[in-house]
């Protein structure tokens, strides 16, 4: 009786244990997309942009990857596939499909891929996103180190594939401005926008174009003439939009009279004091300032997500009363710092507070309205961080397209961009390595278990 009380016993909590685990399973899945991101780098946790931009896709889109597998790229691959999954998991009109790219090569030829790439298909409309393109190396790191930009690229193809948005942004040459050729990485994200982005030498072209949608005047070093100022002024007047980006010159104070004509247009006025913030800075010293934000669209968003520009040799800027155009301070230094006037002391490393030099906390940077409180102009106190070099520092990239979008009216355009993932390296592992990898976890763990249960077997026969 006893014997079979006990058999009775085990069966009841066999059953119970398969019951309650067929239970968890249907109450998991009914929750539909939950699902806990234990990665380090929250690989599977979108951003709002990418969550805002999945949802807003309204008609079916067809992700189309293809891949070309080999045995030193699974894992950039899984990193693709499991990009794409969770995309579709959250939008019905997503559906994904892969292919080798070396197995459907017809297939492949019919949406114009001779290389691994990932295809979004919406009706007549395509684009196609270079697979190689999504990992980059990672900006200071050794070789083998990269970043996963999929999702940053991805959204940016969702948006711009559903987009009827077309701009353009001009970049002013001839003053021995910050060239194109150097702002690719701002260039490449404008143009997953639809934004296009060209240069003009007014000397030569003789008015800013009219299809430009901002004229952006990004670290010149010498002035523009008074010929090019008029022209400026009469596209602006005009209806047209601004981005004055300063970038440091020793000698601004004296040369800058029309570059300095056209900030005063809006109110803005340029002090020629370069800020020294120990404080809120980074490690490269007082003159990299890490600004805190002023309330504004632009900003209000990064300012929730701690994601703050890093800035340069910044020039401290004031704003007066103006008639006709409202003036919002962006960003700001610290208390603490204070706008170094002199010049040439401070190319000598040699700086310190003096009467002349103006007492922090001090504007770095202004987003200029006008009375219908319609976008204008942006004007900074700093130019470096539209540059490749440091447009990926901090939340510079972020800033600069939030403010491009901005003075362009495209307020659907404010937001967080999509992150990158953290760096990661590949480890290409020796033939030994991979033997013994192998055995350890197809042979000896399960080796190791089936002991223990023998053990444990054993040890309660005996007892």
């Amino acid at each position: 009786m006893k014997k079979w009380l006990g058999h009775t016993n085990s069966v009841v909590l066999s059953v119970a244990a398969i019951g309650i685990f067929i239970l968890l399973t249907l109450f998991l899945r009914s929750l539909g997309g939950f699902q806990l991101d234990l990665t380090a780098g929250k690989q599977y946790t979108l951003s709002d942009q990418t969550l805002t931009a999945i949802q807003g896709v309204k008609e079916d889109v067809r992700l189309i990857a293809f891949t070309v597998s080999t045995s030193q790229n699974q894992k950039l691959n899984r990193d693709v596939t499991d990009m794409l999954s969770e995309y579709a998991k959250r939008n019905s009109k997503l559906k994904v499909e892969q292919y080798d790219l070396n197995q459907e090569p017809l297939l492949a030829k019919e949406y114009g891929v001779t290389e691994a790439s990932i295809v979004l298909v919406q009706g007549e409309k395509k684009r196609v996103i270079d697979i190689g393109g999504l990992f980059t190396q990672a900006q200071g790191s050794s070789e083998g180190v990269y970043q996963f930009t999929g999702e940053e690229k991805l959204t940016s193809g969702l948006l711009g594939l559903s987009s009827t948005r077309q701009g353009k942004v001009i970049f002013l040459t001839g003053h021995e401005e910050i060239p194109l050729s150097q702002m690719t990485g701002l260039s490449s994200s404008l143009a997953q926008d639809n934004v296009k982005t060209e240069e003009v030498q007014l000397n030569q072209a003789g008015s800013v174009p009219k299809d430009a949608s901002v004229l952006a005047i990004v670290g010149p070093q010498r002035d523009i003439s008074v010929t090019e100022l008029k022209s400026i002024r009469t596209y602006l007047e005009g209806g047209g939009k601004l981005l004055l980006a300063l970038g440091f010159h020793p000698n601004m104070q004296s040369d800058w009279k029309n570059l300095d004509a056209l900030a005063a247009d809006y109110g803005v006025k340029d002090t020629h004091a370069i800020v020294v913030d120990q404080e809120q800075t980074n490690t490269l010293g007082p003159l990299f300032t890490v600004p805190t934000f002023g309330s504004h669209a632009i900003t209000d968003k990064l300012a929730a997500s701690n994601l703050y520009p890093v800035l340069s040799l910044s020039i401290a800027l004031q704003a007066g009363e103006q008639k006709n155009w409202k003036t919002t301070a962006l960003l700001k230094s610290s208390a603490a710092s204070y706008g170094e006037t002199n010049i040439q002391g401070l190319l000598n490393n040699d700086t310190q507070k003096d009467d002349k030099d103006p007492q922090g906390p001090l504007d770095l940077g202004y987003a200029v309205d006008g009375k219908d409180g319609k976008p204008k102009a942006i004007i900074l106190g700093t130019s470096a961080l539209l540059s490749d070099t440091e447009i990926s520092t901090g939340g510079n990239r972020d800033f600069v397209l939030n403010s491009l979008n901005y003075v362009q009216g495209q307020s659907d355009g404010l937001t967080i961009r999509p992150r990158q993932e953290q760096d990661y390296k590949v480890v290409y592992l020796t033939p030994a390595q991979a033997k013994t990898i192998l055995t350890l976890s197809v042979i000896g763990l399960p080796l190791l278990f089936a002991a223990a249960g023998i053990l444990l077997w054993w040890r309660r026969r005996r007892a």
